[in-house]
């Protein structure tokens, strides 16, 4: 008899590497964040900066920077997932969940996306409007600009052709990379110990801070918790890359079409809009995306407990 190569002769799964050595789903989340943000952040990070000869982003250096980038995150985070994904299961199915959801369940996840993203538009509005000690602003906003800066000259595009490249790198690749990463390993071996919502959370709240964007970070963490959600409501990685693509594609659209990319950086206090009419599109950006969620939710409710 041929044996699968995940059981033993009793036919029994074989004990992963967390399970054999009783290494804690936890602390092996941790340092599997460890290690990503070591190889990608750093050395990653240090490679693209000697290539590329600094930090600057322009159009003689963008597309190398792009490639770079696209590198990066599959040889330091994809690579490292897939790894990391064996020790904590034998069954790469029982880390990343590959399901296919129905249109309804992805009609409804884009759609609360969307709406989300103009909440979180309203947010970095309000949030630009908070005073600031004059000696940290002078800190601060060289910082702030820097990262608008750059992020728009990433996504920023002259062509079709390069919309489409932009949309592979800022879009695809990281959809896919980053949700196999953080809804796929972090959220499977936090859910080992935590409730499925839960893991959810906590998974998002790290997915926020993981982009070390301080200006961006209420957003990132509720699209992090928004997206892990989804992985958990309708047991599929699939649907957090749907909605993860969706949303960065829309910024490299917005770029394209010379639209303020306001879901990252919000509007600008300049513009001057009337308040009130500002709360008014909050309430309704709310009330919409309440509606659409709570039917996710609805068609989803027996989804959790037909997967263990």
């Amino acid at each position: 008899m041929i044996l699968s190569p995940v059981e033993t002769t009793e036919g029994t799964e074989r004990p992963s590497f967390v399970e054999r050595h009783r290494v804690h789903p936890i602390l092996f989340a941790l340092g599997s964040l460890i290690i990503v943000f070591v190889l990608y952040q750093l050395v990653a990070g240090t490679i693209t900066f000697l290539l590329v000869g600094g930090t600057t982003v322009n159009r003689d250096n963008v597309d190398a920077i792009r490639l770079l980038t696209m590198a990066g995150q599959i040889v330091c985070i994809l690579l490292p997932t897939l790894v990391l994904a064996r020790l904590l299961s034998r069954r790469s199915a029982d880390v990343f969940k590959w399901r296919i959801p129905p249109v309804p369940e992805t009609i409804y996840a884009i759609l609360g996306l969307v709406m989300l993203q103009q909440v979180f538009q309203i947010y970095l509005f309000f949030q630009d409007m908070i005073p600031v000690p004059e000696v940290l602003r002078k800190v601060l906003d060289p910082f702030k600009q820097m990262l608008e800066e750059m992020f728009k000259s990433l996504v920023r595009a002259e062509s079709l052709g390069e919309l489409g490249f932009v949309i592979l790198v800022v879009a695809f690749v990281p959809a896919v990379v980053e949700e196999l990463l953080f809804r796929g390993l972090i959220q499977r071996a936090v859910e080992k110990v935590l409730p499925g919502l839960q893991a959810a959370v906590l998974a998002g709240i790290v997915f926020g801070l993981y982009h070390f964007n301080p200006f961006a970070v209420i957003p990132l963490v509720g699209l992090g918790c928004y997206f892990g959600i989804l992985r958990y409501r309708s047991q599929s990685v699939v649907i957090a890359m749907t909605a993860h693509f969706v949303n960065n594609a829309l910024a490299a659209v917005a770029a394209y079409f010379q639209m303020e990319s306001e879901t990252i950086f919000g509007v600008r206090p300049e513009t001057s809009p009337n308040i009130a009419a500002v709360l008014v599109q909050l309430v309704l950006y709310l009330t919409v995306f309440i509606f659409i969620f709570s039917r996710y939710m609805k068609i989803t409710g027996q989804r959790t407990s037909e997967f263990p």
